[in-house]
């Protein structure tokens, strides 16, 4: 909650005798209001006037989001060249969902509670993303990391949907190539927050959010 200080001073001073001397002039409205209250007399209107307007504190603001802003479609971002897309758990929701149960089992024992936030972050299959041309076809593949080589585990051709604001749906299509091929799924939709990650929503785990990165080695 905003802090309002308000400073009410009378400062008026009065003489006695025969001659009076004037009085200190008025430094605020308020002043003057009250001055006027005691001997009668109106404020002076260029006192009054002079007073600066009392501005009340901001309400606290809400976090600013300064990450970069996403200057073009989601289907480029998804598609820059030489670009790999990796899981940040830190940034996802399995996170919270993994710290509340992990309290609770480690009955606040610290190694208990690491060990059980490190096996949370393993235990997703899927390490990262990455959108590759290949003879004038678009493959979507899903990696695993394997020591300093990003594994390709499903590796499916793709055609990009008409996009929405800051989302691109991928429909596969056809066999899943890669070295662990399972069933193709219907469609998946990305949705591109900023300039440097993309999201999944995931009906079970919630958001998982995916990092840009370069350099990455993949098979």
């Amino acid at each position: 909650m905003s802090k309002f200080g308000v400073c009410l001073g009378l400062l008026w001073l009065g003489a006695c005798g025969g001659s009076k001397a004037p009085a200190d002039a008025p430094k605020t409205v308020d002043d003057a209001v009250g001055a006027a209250g005691e001997s009668g007399a109106k404020p002076n209107a260029r006192e009054v006037s002079e007073k600066p307007s009392a501005k009340p504190e901001q309400a606290s603001a809400k976090p600013v989001d300064d990450s970069p802003k996403a200057t073009r479609s989601a289907q480029d971002l998804l598609t820059a060249p030489d670009v790999v897309f990796m899981f940040s758990f830190n940034a996802s929701d399995i996170k919270q969902t993994a710290e509340s149960k992990c309290t609770a089992s480690s009955s606040n024992d610290p190694k208990k509670m690491n060990q059980c936030m490190a096996k949370a972050r393993t235990g997703l299959e899927v390490d990262g993303y990455r959108f590759k041309q290949t003879g004038g076809k678009w493959y979507w593949l899903t990696l695993r990391t394997q020591g300093k080589i990003l594994r390709t585990l499903h590796k499916f051709e793709v055609d990009f949907s008409p996009e929405t604001a800051g989302s691109v749906v991928l429909k596969p299509k056809g066999k899943d190539l890669g070295s662990a091929p399972g069933l193709t799924p219907s469609s998946v939709t990305f949705s591109v927050p900023n300039a440097y990650q993309i999201v999944v929503n995931d009906p079970k785990l919630g958001a998982l959010v995916y990092e840009a990165k370069i350099g990455s080695a993949t098979d």
